[in-house]
């Protein structure tokens, strides 16, 4: 009897090995005796995917190179291979599956991680009805819960359709890169415009929202507006009141036509209190986070990029310190709540806080076994760092273990609690609102670093008289906020409150957005690389580069609407609950295709004009005329190999402005200041130019 653990990496293969009575380490995979397994036993692993699809040029001579009259790229049946580079793994992990009675699929507990295993399984020909198949499935990598894991394996088979529905994904990205990609880069280099364009079946739409807020901040134009407001005073204290309902006003002279019309005018004025209400209230603590709210929270309180959330927080389950990072949910069920209750102590010590009374019954905000499907929101394991363990944590494993420390802590604390003051004062024909807040207990609000404001109303009576001043506010509409990281995410996820229509918004609700918690992060960051869009001051804006891609493809509405791509990811999910087709939504993939094929000469013919502007706003080679194309730290020609010229970002360790390098490639001198002097902390001036050679020449220093 012989039993392969096939793990999805060696970190992950090096945590179930050590929660074994006794663990080997061999060539690629590690031995293991313990009495959960009698016979032989393995732990082997891979390298995330050992196996991929093939490239376009191993199905046919025709599609080696780019050539719009190659396309479509549709084989009849899709290849897979291991790269030159894992392949010595792969005949590790083949020979041991090949002579496995059973497989336990260890790899990561999600629908990627069915993928990774199954693909080696066949890609190795070990797949037989006579072996037998198990499924580890657990949401930490602490020893108990491997071994409870290990104890409780469920069938293997029944997750399957997982493997299906993540290959049908990856098939079909694969088909919109293959032909997408070399479809707008050729029609955009015909158009003048050089460089790769790529395509994604969720890439694109998710730039297409980035560019349609950048739209609306383009062309938003400020109006200015009037509200009418009273200071009111009461002995010594005074507040102020609101037109309640709220109404406002395109000009002073109707505001003032308003007040007069209800016989109030400006100026001071007597206002009697017409009612009073005061209410305690209080609110729990904030939910558990999901991937997604913990990557957009992180985002926002610390600038960190949705993408180093996710090494961060995937670092710290590897070190056993928090729970499963790519979850959806919000929700643990009791046994967690459970465990976590009873470790409370220690969490409170380590986070150096007090909680006298701690709230120690469940609320459904955060206990619910039924909202709990394949995993629980991200919370802390049992194991607690001790000091030299946190502080070999890095920068950002440090911060996001701090964040999701108090958010798991908080659930056991107190409500917050407050009074509300609501008071509604008349002048005449008109009624104003005021609000008063007293804290009276923080409770759960102590772990966060959030000032409270108390803005206390005087001591009020129905019927009093006190004093007021009637004052029109000028205000101006704002424009939409830039996208950041973390609010694109969240707009991706929570994509349903774009559209309009009921059934798309439910369904988009029901998929929970677009794209994926294991998939958002990498789409924004593959935007970052391609060079379609740039963070600035942590908010994004797009490129144009990623303008000149939407504006070729906006009437292309599968490629632009979350709605569409809400319907895919619902048909996959279907693929994944065994009531979906593969080949159905592959053919579906390639209709679309075949659309784009037919319709996108004429869609890039339509923005030659927009082409022609963009060529006014970039960069050119001073050797060749093309478009230099923004590198990590330099700039490129997009005319390579043919022209290989290049620009540094930076001359003598500082970076040169935009002006800078539009100087230098007009032939001009440039000024740049606070160069560092080698060896030293003080810096110089110098002015810079082009050699003929292409290279930054110091000319002379300035004042």
């Amino acid at each position: 009897m012989t039993t392969v653990i096939l793990a999805e990496k060696p970190s992950q293969a090096k945590a179930y090995a050590t929660s074994f009575s006794k663990s080997a380490r061999k060539n690629g995979y590690y031995e293991i005796e313990d009495s959960l397994f009698p016979g032989e036993t393995y732990v082997t692993y891979g390298f995330g995917h050992l196996v991929e699809l093939v490239a376009p040029g191993d199905y046919s001579e025709k599609w080696e190179k780019w050539d719009l009259e190659s396309l479509p790229i549709f084989p009849d049946t899709f290849k897979f291979t291991v790269p030159d580079s894992k392949m010595e793994q792969f005949e590790i992990v083949k020979n041991l599956l090949l002579k496995a009675d059973t497989i336990v699929i260890a790899t990561d507990p999600d629908r990627e991680g069915e993928n990774i295993a199954w693909s080696i399984i066949h890609h190795a020909g070990a797949y037989s009805d006579e072996k037998s198949y198990k499924r580890l499935w657990i949401n930490s990598l602490e020893t108990k819960a491997i071994r409870e894991g290990f104890e409780n394996l469920k069938e293997g088979l029944d997750y399957v359709s997982f493997y299906k529905e993540a290959q049908t994904r990856q098939i079909s990205d694969w088909l919109f890169g293959m032909n997408g990609s070399p479809l707008y880069s050729l029609l955009m280099q015909q158009a003048g415009i050089p460089g790769t364009f790529s395509l994604g079946r969720v890439q694109t739409p998710t730039l297409y929202m980035v560019f349609d807020r950048q739209q609306k901040i383009d062309q938003f134009k400020k109006d200015k507006y009037y509200e009418i407001q009273v200071d009111l005073t009461y002995e010594d204290s005074s507040f102020k009141g609101v037109l309640s309902p709220i109404e406002k006003f395109n000009s002073e002279n109707d505001a003032i036509y308003y007040l007069s019309k209800n016989r109030v005018k400006l100026g001071k004025s007597g206002a009697i209190v017409d009612t009073l209400e005061v209410e305690e209230k209080e609110t729990s603590s904030p939910s558990l986070f999901s991937l997604s709210s913990l990557q957009s929270e992180m985002n926002k309180s610390d600038k960190i990029s949705v993408n180093d959330t996710l090494k961060a927080v995937q670092g710290l389950y590897e070190k056993r310190l928090l729970t499963y990072p790519r979850t959806s949910t919000t929700f643990i069920t009791n046994n967690e709540y459970s465990y976590l209750k009873a470790h409370l102590r220690e969490y409170l010590e380590w986070l150096d806080i007090e909680c006298p009374e701690p709230q120690l019954e469940p609320l459904k905000k955060h206990v619910n076994d039924d909202k709990v499907l394949e995993h629980h929101a991200i919370i802390l394991t049992k194991q607690v760092p001790n000091k030299d363990v946190f502080e070999s944590l890095t920068a950002n494993e440090k911060k996001v273990y701090l964040t999701v420390a108090k958010n798991t802590v908080a659930m056991f604390f107190p409500t917050y609690k407050f009074e509300e003051t609501k008071v509604i004062t008349r002048i005449y024909d008109l009624y104003f609102h005021s609000k008063g807040i007293k804290v009276l207990d923080k409770g759960w609000k102590v772990l966060f670093d959030t000032p409270e404001k108390n803005t206390i109303l005087p001591t009020l009576w129905e019927a009093l008289v006190v004093d007021g001043v009637v004052s029109l506010v000028e205000k101006q509409t704002t424009p939409p906020k830039p996208f950041t990281e973390g609010t694109l995410i969240t707009a991706m996820k929570t994509a349903d409150k774009t559209v309009q229509n009921d059934e798309s918004k439910a369904l988009l609700k029901d998929v929970k957005g677009i794209g994926t918690e294991a998939t958002r992060s990498s789409i924004i960051e593959t935007l970052k690389t391609k060079e379609y869009i740039e963070i600035k001051k942590n908010n994004i804006s797009i490129t144009n580069k990623g303008i000149l891609l939407c504006k070729a493809i906006e009437k292309q509405e599968l490629l632009t609407s979350a709605e569409m791509t809400a319907n895919w990811e619902s048909y996959l999910s279907k693929i994944g609950e065994n009531k979906g087709s593969q080949d159905y939504f592959i053919n579906m993939t390639k209709e679309f295709i075949n659309k784009l094929i037919a319709e996108a000469p004429e869609d890039v013919g339509t923005i030659k004009g927009d082409i022609e502007e963009s060529k006014l706003d970039s960069l050119l080679c001073p050797k060749c005329a093309h478009i230099l194309s923004k590198k990590k730290g330099f700039y490129g020609c997009s005319n390579y190999p043919t022209c290989k010229f290049s620009i540094s970002e930076t001359f003598r360790e500082r970076k040169l402005s935009q002006k800078n390098i539009k100087e230098l490639l007009a032939g001009k001198e440039t000024k740049l200041k606070k160069i560092p002097k080698k060896n030293s902390k003080s810096t110089y001036n110098a002015i810079l130019k082009l050699n003929s050679n292409y290279y930054i020449d110091f000319v002379s220093f300035f004042k």
